[in-house]
């Protein structure tokens, strides 16, 4: 029977190949958008999502409020707080501190020229090297691939790889032959490889590939740089996990918490500890010192719903299609009445064809569904792909089957079995003013109403899309090329690279900067100010060298440019700051001092404002310095037409 139904199915579809192409292809497309956007929500939500006990892994959190009544959330927090937990919090299994460390990496290798690695991903904040604690590997469970997981980081100058940076290392021979080989992080703190793990093969936050004992930070030159024993909200250097017992709540630790603030933080510090869910970590973007990509948690249930309006679209227009066949259709049910076929014989038939249509659509669209990712590529994160034969993603595709078949075939299937067979047989189908026929035309308006939707929205993105194009963001990016280094090369390599590229002809500026104005990912640095009371502010750090404005055309209102330096010496200011700090204009900022790590920087220029985030942020206030530490990327001004190098 069921191989009946396929074949008429079949010869009802072949026959009528316009109106099959329109149905599939109308329903492919909203089937494609809905694959599409699953693939981008599940890389989304799946982060982090693979650890043991994960329900029970929060990350320390850190709230300051500042001078103005602003309240900032702090991804990091000092490294007392770490220690006072360890101490003092009895509900916790574990307890686990890392403190991120931008450092060059060089591989020495007998009189051969030393091999040189960066610690950060080209392109954004984050830092692969961290400092950790022994206990890390207690909370997320890794595969050790060389050496003792117990011993690994309990010892000064040791450090624990990941399987691909020791190859990137020490090259492809045995990982165990790679124990003892030395690592030089800044040229001067030597360490030796104590054990290798595996790199975590799923989406995670934390990538990190070198971790450094908690002991080397106790017994070289970083424990002058990071303090130990302070709770100012100025050495917030450490990513703080916790492991909760079992049983144990975040709000019962959060209390605990807060009386840890009161026995040892300034009470002039404003600072509030509470915990956050490791399922939290990938969505949180409103932290600072969060070097890793979030998401937007929002926009992803955006998505959801769009997918969904689609393929409801998509369902609609399928109905009205199959329902405008009725009358080529009416004899059909009516011969099949009168040879003694039953209602839901022909509901099944007609379900079968719908079946086979939604099959179709399906197939085509996972044909569809890889260009379309491809074209979108730079709106969707990296690592987003289409994978056919993964168990969810087939999970997914027969959902769609299913209820694509059930909801956009159940309609037509009973208005085409319902056709009385005196009527039918006559060919003039059913009464158009029957209930059947009232909800198709509602099917129709609705469908005229949302084509009305889309037209003004198309209206509307114009303009914004006319607004983006000629917004002036305060800076010109016109022409202007960036390459990132890895990070690790020293100054002297970059201005040869500098002084190669300003002899291109078509060349016509070339600054050394970190990161371009826009990209979203800038450092922030609390800066204080003294004028009567003491001012604290939070600032966006934007670090390029004495051509970096220039280069990008920020105007300056006041004072000078930023003079050559081989380290921090003085700042520039927008008007935003210039304005916190009480200036009437901008000319009254210059020679004024900020502090910076209570060191004193004076204030040389002040520049127009200009946004260096969403153009849905306010522009927030801002400081750009000479740093060249962090200058590894260049910026490059072509000339243009007429124009000279």
């Amino acid at each position: 029977m069921l191989r009946n139904y396929l074949k008429i199915a079949w010869r009802n579809i072949s026959r009528h190949k316009t109106y099959t192409a329109v149905n599939v292809l109308g329903l492919s497309l909203g089937i494609c958008a809905c694959i599409a956007i699953y693939e981008v929500t599940r890389f989304e939500f799946s982060f982090d999502r693979f650890h043991p006990d994960k329900e029970r892994i929060y990350r320390v959190m850190g709230d300051v409020t500042v001078s103005t009544g602003e309240k900032l959330h702090f991804a990091r927090v000092p490294f007392a707080v770490l220690n006072s937990c360890r101490a003092s919090l009895s509900d916790l299994e574990g307890i686990a501190g890392i403190i991120p460390y931008n450092a060059k990496i060089s591989i020495p290798d007998g009189d051969k020229p030393e091999a040189q690695f960066g610690s950060i991903i080209g392109g954004t904040n984050y830092i692969t090297t961290v400092i950790a604690d022994p206990q890390y590997f207690d909370i997320f469970k890794y595969d050790w691939l060389a050496g003792d997981a117990s011993t690994a980081l309990a010892a000064p100058y040791t450090v624990v790889l990941t399987e691909r940076r020791a190859h990137q290392y020490f090259g492809s021979g045995p990982l165990d032959k790679m124990l003892g080989r030395q690592l030089i992080y800044e040229d001067s703190l030597k360490v030796n490889v104590s054990g290798i793990i595996k790199d975590l093969d799923k989406n995670t936050d934390l990538a990190f590939t070198d971790f450094i004992s908690v002991g080397t930070l106790q017994n070289s030159f970083l424990k002058n740089n990071i303090s130990q024993d302070s709770w100012n909200q100025q050495d917030m250097s450490t990513w703080t996990f916790v492991k909760l017992r079992a049983g144990t709540t975040a709000a019962q630790v959060n209390k605990q918490l807060a009386g840890l603030v009161k026995t040892h933080a300034d009470p002039q510090v404003k600072l509030a500890l509470w915990l956050e869910p490791l399922s939290a970590l990938h969505f949180n973007g409103d932290v600072i010192e969060n070097t890793i990509r979030t998401a937007h948690l929002p926009t992803l249930y955006s998505l959801m719903g769009i997918a969904l309006f689609i393929l409801i679209l998509g369902i609609i227009n399928f109905i009205n299609l199959s329902t405008a066949q009725s009358i080529q259709r009416a004899k059909e049910v009516g011969v099949r009445k009168v040879l003694g076929g039953n209602r839901p014989g022909l509901v099944f038939q007609f379900l079968t064809e719908s079946f086979l249509l939604v099959l179709f659509s399906v197939l085509l669209a996972t044909v569809l569904v890889r260009p379309v990712l491809f074209g979108f590529r730079s709106f969707i994160p990296n690592g987003v792909s289409f994978r056919l034969f993964e168990p969810s993603t087939m999970l997914f595709l027969i959902l769609i089957i299913i209820g694509t078949t059930l909801f956009a075939g159940l309609y037509p299937a009973k208005v085409l079995s319902s056709y009385p067979p005196a009527i039918s047989l006559k060919g003039s189908g059913t009464e158009r003013g029957s209930e059947k026929w009232l909800f198709r035309k509602e099917l129709i308006v609705f469908q005229f109403a949302v084509s009305l939707v889309f037209i003004m929205g198309s209206m509307v993105i114009a303009n914004q899309l006319r607004y983006v194009r000629q917004k002036d963001l305060g800076f010109n990016a016109d022409a202007i090329l960036t390459i990132e280094t890895s990070g690790s090369d020293s100054l002297s390599k970059i201005g040869v690279l500098v002084q190669k590229i300003r002899q291109i002809p078509g060349i016509n500026k070339v600054a050394l900067q970190w990161l371009s104005p826009m990209t979203g990912n800038s450092r922030g640095m609390n800066l204080k100010f003294k004028s009567g009371d003491l001012k604290d502010f939070r600032v966006t750090q934007v670090a390029g060298n004495e051509d970096y404005i220039p280069l990008y055309q920020i105007k300056l209102l006041a004072g000078r440019n930023l003079g050559k330096s081989d380290s921090v010496n003085e700042f520039v200011i927008n008007e935003k700051l210039s304005g916190l700090m009480g200036n009437k204009s901008p000319e009254d900022a210059i020679g004024k001092t900020l502090y910076w790590n209570d060191k004193p920087y004076p204030v040389v220029g002040v520049v127009a404002d200009f946004h260096t985030k969403s153009l849905h942020d306010p522009i927030t206030p801002l400081c750009i310095i000479n740093r060249p530490d962090r200058e590894s990327a260049l910026a490059i001004k072509l000339a243009s037409k007429g124009a000279g190098p």
